[in-house]
C-alpha cells in the first residue's frame, strides 16, 4: 500500500502564495523552474505541485502552473501603497500591520507623477530606486510601480482582499469600496491610524548623514 502524502494548509498556502506572485509578475519561467526555486527540496516540491494540481488549486498548461479560482480563494492577498521615498520605521510598522491581515502583501510604488503631485515636491529617489527599496524588504512579497493617475488600475491588476491605507493618505475608503463594487471585487478597505510621532520622510530627508546612506 503506498502512503499519502499529506500536506499541511500552511505549507499548501506558501506554494499558493508563490504561484500567485509569480503571475502578477508575469513569470515565464517554466513550471519546473519554478517547483526549483519554491525551496531547496525538488521532489518535495513535486509532491507539493501534485497535491495541489488534484485538489482543483493550481493548474498546469504548456509548461506554466497558475492559480484556479478556487486555488485564489485559499489565499489572502493585502495591498498596500505609498511614495516610499526613504523608508522609516512608519513604513515599516504599516507594512508588517497589513502582512498580518493575509498571505500575501504586494505593495504599489507611487510614480515619479504621483509622489510629486502628492507630496508637492519631486520625490529623493526616483520610481525604480524607491522599488528596489521596498522589494528588498523581507516582509513585501510583491512590489510594483503604481499605474499613472490613479490606485485603480493596480487595484485591478492584483484583485486584493484587502488593501490598506496608512493614517494619513489622502484616499478615500468610501471611494475604493465603490469602485471594487462597481467592478465585482471583493475588497475590505483597512484605514490604520497608528502614528510613529515625528518620523517623517520630510524630516529625514534633512538629515544629510541618512541621505549618504542611501
Amino acid at each position: 500500500m503506498v502512503k499519502e502524502f499529506m500536506v499541511s494548509s500552511s505549507i499548501k498556502k506558501i506554494f499558493l502564495s508563490k504561484v500567485f506572485v509569480e503571475e502578477i509578475r508575469g513569470s515565464e519561467r517554466s513550471s519546473k523552474d519554478l517547483i526549483k526555486s519554491f525551496s531547496p527540496f525538488p521532489k518535495e516540491n513535486l509532491k507539493i505541485l501534485k497535491s495541489l494540481i488534484s485538489e482543483g488549486k493550481i493548474v498546469e498548461s504548456n509548461r506554466r502552473i497558475r492559480l484556479t479560482e478556487n486555488g485564489r480563494k485559499d489565499i489572502k492577498v493585502v495591498l498596500c501603497g505609498g511614495t516610499f521615498d526613504i523608508l522609516h520605521p512608519g513604513h515599516l510598522l504599516t507594512l508588517k500591520s497589513a502582512k498580518r491581515l493575509g498571505d500575501v502583501l504586494v505593495v504599489v510604488v507611487a510614480t515619479d507623477e504621483t509622489a510629486e503631485k502628492s507630496k508637492g515636491r519631486k520625490p529623493y529617489n526616483n520610481e525604480q530606486k524607491r522599488l528596489e527599496l521596498v522589494d528588498s524588504l523581507k516582509i513585501v512579497d510583491l512590489a510594483i510601480i503604481g499605474e499613472r493617475g490613479s490606485i485603480y488600475g493596480s487595484l485591478l491588476r492584483i484583485r486584493p482582499d484587502f488593501v490598506v491605507l496608512g493614517y494619513d493618505q489622502f484616499h478615500k475608503e468610501d471611494e475604493i469600496e465603490s469602485f471594487a463594487d462597481n467592478n465585482n471585487l471583493r475588497v475590505k478597505v483597512v484605514r490604520l491610524t497608528k502614528e510613529i510621532v515625528g518620523i517623517k520622510s520630510s524630516s529625514l530627508l534633512k538629515d544629510e548623514s541618512l541621505i549618504n546612506e542611501i
